[in-house]
């Protein structure tokens, strides 16, 4: 099969032949149709911060990937060959505390597709258990590669704040509009009535965050940026939530300063940045927690907000052949939303 490899760190890629991966007992093999370009990728290229080092070289990048089930192994009986499936990227060993609470994502010994598992640019992936794929029905793979990583980590982090919005006169601010800020916009508009402010420091990004169910738009760099989010709701007393896409210091002390009392702030950036935390700084009674991917029922919600309210990604599509190309595109800003490889 074809795959593009990383061969050393920094590199560009090389599209090259390799085995075909076999099943072996419980694995299925995916016949990949899209995976999604993403910053991880990126950082996973540069050995940036915030990812984990590769285990090896050349390495096979992909977190975000669907495709149609190609092979089964002994046992497995959930799926049929041909299905039309996403997988779920986080990979947890299925028998800790924490697998059988429904959390596999973040279990202590997670293996990540892409990242720590081979991933799916190429032409075939193994999967190493059939809990990790996702049904997809009738529903286009390739349209779909988006919502396995970006989708799902919006959905998990709003997911957190839901219940808190649901009220009349909430609002929250989104810090980061990019591809999963606007994952995120688009899954607060339509489940809750909230007034949604998108922060970013691109003018282009907060133009469109406008056209996709933001009310709202502040640059956070300019003076009156705590002022603006203060106000939101017209008392002073700031938004009732903020997710933090970006996770720099500077992110992370807006946020504190910005929430209401009894408000919550969700992490979800890698940034590195650091939260100001004393008994007054977040407010009195607000809640902080950190997001990471989401569950395999989180991707099912995922799917059907996709089918039911059309929420998804606009996509700029290229070849394996032009993985380079997207992973420049991408380090530059020239993807308006999300990138992906269609095999």
């Amino acid at each position: 099969m074809r795959a593009a490899r990383l061969p050393s760190t920094g590199s560009d890629l090389v599209v090259e032949e390799i085995p075909d991966p076999t099943p072996g007992p419980g694995q299925v093999v995916v016949k990949i149709a899209a995976s999604g370009v993403c910053h991880s990728d990126v950082t996973i290229q540069n050995a940036g911060p915030g990812m984990p080092s590769v285990p090896y070289f050349p390495w096979t990048l992909g977190h975000e990937n669907t495709g149609y089930v190609h092979a089964l192994g002994d046992g497995v009986t959930d799926f049929e060959v041909g299905d039309a499936v996403a997988v779920w990227p986080g990979w947890g060993d299925g028998t800790c505390r924490v697998c059988r609470a429904g959390h596999e994502h973040i279990c202590p010994n997670v293996s990540y597709v892409g990242v720590t598992q081979p991933g799916g640019w190429a032409d075939y992936l193994l999967v190493p258990a059939a809990r990790h794929l996702v049904p997809l029905g009738d529903l286009d793979p390739v349209e779909a590669a988006p919502l396995t990583d970006a989708g799902l980590t919006a959905y998990g982090a709003v997911s957190k704040v839901l219940d808190r919005l649901l009220e009349p006169d909430r609002s929250v601010a989104v810090i980061g509009a990019g591809g999963l800020g606007q994952f995120a916009i688009k899954y607060l508009s339509a489940l809750t009535s909230a007034r949604i402010v998108a922060v970013d420091i691109d003018a282009g990004k907060r133009e469109h965050a406008l056209t996709i169910g933001a009310s709202m738009a502040v640059d956070s760099t300019s003076d009156d940026a705590v002022g603006q989010l203060l106000n939101v709701s017209g008392d002073g007393l700031g938004v009732d939530a903020v997710i933090d896409f970006v996770g720099i210091d500077s992110t992370l002390a807006l946020a504190a300063g910005v929430t209401a009392p009894c408000g919550a702030i969700v992490l979800v950036g890698i940034g590195g940045g650091t939260l100001p935390f004393g008994y007054t700084n977040p407010n009195q009674q607000v809640q902080v927690s950190t997001s990471s991917l989401g569950s395999r029922a989180d991707l099912a919600a995922v799917i059907s907000l996709w089918k039911e309210h059309g929420i998804n990604a606009d996509a700029t599509r290229y070849s394996l052949d032009d993985v380079n190309q997207a992973l420049q595109d991408l380090a530059e800003h020239k993807i308006a939303e999300r990138g992906v490889l269609v095999m």
